[in-house]
């Protein structure tokens, strides 16, 4: 459905916020009662995430987890990863040079994920969460996204699920849809993700709207906001966010907060609702 006008954006948004929960999983799993959970993730340290989603967040009183490859400063600046630790936003690992498929003619020679073993791959990621911990990252809460959604390597395409449990806490793939964890069967090393410049906003907002009619945790993958490559516009990103905030029923945490929650449930332990990074 296609909205054309900003009166019939907002009915939408109220009508949307309205709709009661029909449950079909366990009640009171997240925190504070609140009935699903939303985590706003941003890969590649895109500059457009600057310009964009972090007024945008502050704005909206959320916080959003940044994968970003390379080192923290890859294509912002420190003071730009400064900003996003200050204002309570997660920063996160996604290797060092992005390996992505050969198939795909943006990758550079040498740099294919079936040009990598194991041990070049332990290095990147090595050198990825080194610089995290630079940044303040606590190691044993360090989260990562598999570049591309790929977990595997070398020519015979063997995981390096393995070597990403090694380092970091959790990690969010790129298998689309919504997680439903008291159901027990949430994998925190390949989280399911819904990448957030598809279709229109309405599209989107359908998707929270499930994922709070079954008491889940969709995690957004989002790229470029307002730029960039895979971009979804700033104005339909702030769209989502205004949702999130006007819908007391979600608790929006970072991945890594929202993992550390599905964890402690997994494990039958207490869990706090927040964590912080900062050593």
């Amino acid at each position: 459905m296609l909205l054309k006008t900003k009166s019939n954006w907002l009915v939408l948004l109220a009508s949307l916020i309205a709709l009661p929960s029909v449950a079909t999983a366990q009640d009171g799993y997240w925190p504070e009662g609140k009935s699903y959970c939303v985590s706003l993730t941003y890969d590649d340290g895109l500059p457009s995430q600057i310009v964009h989603a972090l007024p945008q967040l502050k704005a909206a009183g959320l916080k959003g987890t940044f994968f970003c490859p390379g080192d923290a400063d890859y294509r912002w600046s420190q003071d730009d990863v400064d900003r996003i630790r200050e204002e309570g936003h997660e920063l996160a690992g996604h290797t060092v040079n992005h390996p992505c498929a050969r198939k795909n003619d943006w990758v550079k020679p040498g740099n294919a994920l079936e040009d990598y073993d194991d041990e070049r791959m332990a290095k990147e990621l090595d050198q990825n969460l080194a610089n995290l911990i630079k940044n303040g990252v606590k190691r044993e809460i360090a989260t990562f996204a598999y570049p591309c959604g790929s977990t595997y390597i070398g020519e015979d395409k063997h995981s390096y699920i393995p070597l990403v449990k090694e380092r970091f806490f959790a990690a969010r793939g790129t298998k689309v849809g919504f997680e439903v964890p008291s159901n027990g069967e949430t994998n925190l090393f390949d989280v399911k993700t819904f990448a957030g410049n598809q279709r229109d906003v309405a599209y989107q907002l359908n998707q929270v709207t499930a994922t709070r009619d079954n008491n889940g945790w969709l995690v957004f993958m989002f790229h470029g906001v307002g730029g960039d490559h895979i971009a979804i516009s700033a104005d339909g990103h702030k769209e989502i966010l205004r949702f999130l905030q006007e819908d007391d029923s979600v608790w929006v945490a970072t991945f890594q907060e929202a993992a550390a929650w599905v964890k402690s449930k997994q494990e039958g332990k207490p869990a706090s609702a927040s964590a912080s990074q900062a050593e």
